[in-house]
């Protein structure tokens, strides 16, 4: 995803950010119609199409993530049948606000700007934050980009980061499509620092068995929720009971540990995660 808005890195940013500014953009005059689940049994959950390791399409073109399996055993708690719409955010908001979908999938800031839009789930089962990612054998403190002048920096391209790190360090950042591809050359040692998501670096480095660790914070943890329609109060109060449920029969640390090493619903290495 990218945006143009370039935001100090003293402010949270991520790609989660982007996706609520287009969400909070997005301006709908569409009726509701009757709640889904209460005509089929059923309930339309949104997700993003592209976003790994939350909503994403494996070979065979089949929607898998940590969201989908955590919406699944939601969707199980409450009695109700899971049907998956993957979709771009722009759409996922409009056939939320239109009643075409239930609620979205993938967890939403919870900005002032996205509270007066929509409703949202307590408690969250995780929050966000954006982290520097050094090679296991670098016990260097970067906390700010003063810290990394002349530097090699690693960032996803075309984000709010590149823009901001490119300009305070110039030519020193290198820009990648796919952010494995960063956390690989910094395995390699070919890189400093990556700068990421917590939960999206700790996703690779699981999964390629990488050489390279989560260390310090560059921002406060990020408030994030499931988003429901302005007024949904049945709806919101089933999936917060369904929440709680979840948290504390130990079904989330299974797949919190399966797609990540570790249950994200606790702080780990300096991340104050959401309970």
């Amino acid at each position: 995803m990218t945006d143009s808005e370039k935001a100090p890195l003293t402010r949270p940013i991520s790609r989660r950010r982007w996706v609520v500014q287009a969400v909070a953009a997005f301006v709908s005059s569409h009726q509701v119609p009757k709640a889904f689940a209460q005509s089929t049994g059923s309930v339309a959950v949104g997700f993003l199409s592209h976003y790994p390791p939350f909503s994403f399409s494996d070979r065979d073109g089949t929607l898998k993530g940590f969201d989908l399996d955590v919406m699944q055993r939601l969707c199980t708690i409450m009695g109700v049948n899971l049907v998956r719409v993957p979709e771009g955010m722009a759409t996922l908001s409009q056939k939320l606000r239109a009643g075409q979908i239930d609620w979205i999938g993938n967890q939403l800031l919870t900005t002032p700007e996205n509270r007066r839009e929509f409703d949202f789930v307590r408690p969250s089962y995780a929050s966000i934050q954006l982290t520097s990612i050094q090679h296991e054998d670098d016990n260097r403190d970067f906390l700010s980009l003063d810290d990394l002048v002349g530097k090699k920096l690693g960032v996803l391209a075309k984000t709010g980061i590149e823009d901001q790190a490119r300009g305070a360090l110039g030519k020193s950042v290198m820009a990648y499509a796919r952010i494995e591809d960063a956390l690989k050359d910094l395995a390699d040692k070919k890189l400093d620092v990556v700068l990421e998501e917590n939960l999206i670096a700790e996703y690779y480095i699981e999964r390629d068995t990488l050489p390279v660790k989560v260390t310090a914070p560059f921002a406060s943890p990020i408030p994030v929720g499931l988003a429901v329609r302005k007024g949904q109060r049945d709806m919101q109060a089933k999936l917060s009971d369904a929440v709680k449920t979840m948290l504390g029969d130990g079904s989330f640390k299974v797949i919190s540990e399966k797609w990540f090493g570790y249950d994200v619903s606790r702080a780990r290495m300096g991340h104050a995660m959401s309970s």
